[in-house]
């Protein structure tokens, strides 16, 4: 006992410390959660002095704990973030953000084969994901949180509440063991859960349906959900979401569109590439709608409503015009090699190919592929290059997409594709 007792006193010292851990955690992931158009309840906490001790009492039987730090090893849910999500089936979407935020050191589901209940149930029990995570990286204020591990637990609205009354009354008894009715209540209230969570799983669907005919997305949420119940499942496991957030924004401020037209541009996902669904959405739309004599579909404009009205988006601007040039270069050339489909008006460029063909060497490669996450720093509004940066950036582009032009055999493409990078 005096190992714990040491143990919580050391543990008492360091609670601000797990509490501003957990907060870390929490604001990471609820900030996600909006920019992708998930639904959820976010909360943190570090574990209450008075619960730790009676579990370290209670393991400690089993444990037998040597010094303070075989506690520190065994205790890993000091700091923990709860994310109870509206829809069940989010639960890949969460994995992709936790592995995008926190370095994973663990992830565990539930339930498990191995574990046995301490009485017999007809239902399944406590369906969630918990991830043992640490943080990836930290500004100087908070890098001293970086090598710490916590726990997220990820699970449906009505999972966490009814884990929260099993485990308070059935594994942490506060008022004595439960009898067998008050076991099979329990278990009954399990069943209801799950039902509960299938009906949540029918309302995301109803909820895709009426999106549908009524040919409007209101907002980020909904188009979250379009996306996620339109396309196929494979879609979804291969590749990550990204921000829909910027989705959003663009067709709310830039452009209307309706379900019919979005239902199009998803059929244009490719999965085979490593590039998120947003940003293949937005690549798309901006390919489509960044002339300047559509005024308010204008990339200026877009531009503007993203960095804010007193900031020159000039070289934004001339910078993503250019890109989409270098990928109709791109498309032209692979098409002339019958390298991609013809019919495919949409293909996310696989720069290695223009190396294969001897048309750009490996260092201009590198280049272009820096300049595609510059690209997207840029649509995304976040982490922008400054303007002499992004300046050379554009100018040294231009550079490579005018040796690409030089290789595509039909001349008219050839004259177009010239007039328009002239014209940015």
């Amino acid at each position: 006992m005096e190992i714990i007792e040491e143990f919580i006193i050391q543990y008492n010292k360091q609670y601000d410390f797990y509490t501003e851990l957990a907060r870390i955690g929490n604001n990471k992931l609820e900030s996600e959660l909006r920019k992708r158009g998930i639904k959820a309840i976010v909360s943190y906490r570090a574990k209450g002095i008075d619960r730790l001790t009676e579990k370290l009492v209670q393991r400690n039987k089993e444990k037998n704990y040597k010094n303070i730090q075989s506690i520190f090893d065994d205790i890993i849910d000091l700091a923990g973030v709860r994310v109870a999500l509206y829809f069940p089936s989010d639960r890949d979407l969460i994995d992709e953000i936790v592995k995008d935020l926190f370095k994973l050191i663990k992830k565990k589901n539930f339930p498990e084969s191995s574990h046995k209940p301490i009485y017999t149930k007809r239902f399944s029990g406590y369906w969630a994901t918990h991830y043992r995570v640490e943080i990836d990286k930290a500004d100087k204020e908070n890098r001293r949180y970086q090598n710490t591990i916590f726990e997220i637990q990820v699970a449906s609205v009505l999972m966490h509440a009814w884990s929260e009354v099993e485990h308070d009354l059935v594994y942490k008894p506060l008022s004595g063991s439960l009898w067998d009715e008050e076991l099979a209540i329990l278990d009954e209230i399990n069943g209801l859960v799950l039902t509960g969570e299938i009906a949540l799983e029918r309302l995301q669907k109803a909820m895709t349906k009426r999106t549908k005919e009524s040919k409007e997305i209101s907002n980020r949420y909904e188009l979250t959900n379009f996306i996620t119940n339109s396309l196929n499942k494979n879609y979804i496991n291969k590749l990550k979401l990204g921000d829909t957030k910027i989705l959003n924004n663009y067709f709310k401020n830039i452009f209307n569109y309706d379900t019919e037209t979005f239902s199009k541009y998803l059929e244009n996902i490719n999965q085979s590439v490593d590039e998120t669904i947003s940003d293949q959405l937005l690549n798309m739309f901006i390919r489509d709608f960044y002339k300047e004599d559509l005024k308010d579909k204008s990339l200026k404009n877009y531009f503007t409503k993203i960095v804010g009205p007193n900031k020159d988006t000039s070289g934004f601007e001339s910078f993503v015009k250019n890109w989409i040039v270098l990928e109709k270069c791109f498309n032209v050339i692979m098409r002339e090699h019958d390298i991609i489909d013809r019919t495919r008006k949409y293909n996310v460029p696989q720069f290695n190919m223009l190396n294969e063909l001897e048309i750009l060497n490996k260092r201009e490669i590198t280049e272009l592929q820096k300049f595609r996450r510059i690209r997207n720093q840029v649509l995304h509004g976040i982490e922008a290059p400054n303007d002499n940066y992004l300046s050379d950036a554009y100018f040294r582009l231009k550079e490579i997409t005018f040796k690409i032009i030089e290789k595509i055999k039909d001349k008219n493409i050839k004259e177009e594709l010239l007039h328009e990078l002239n014209g940015i």
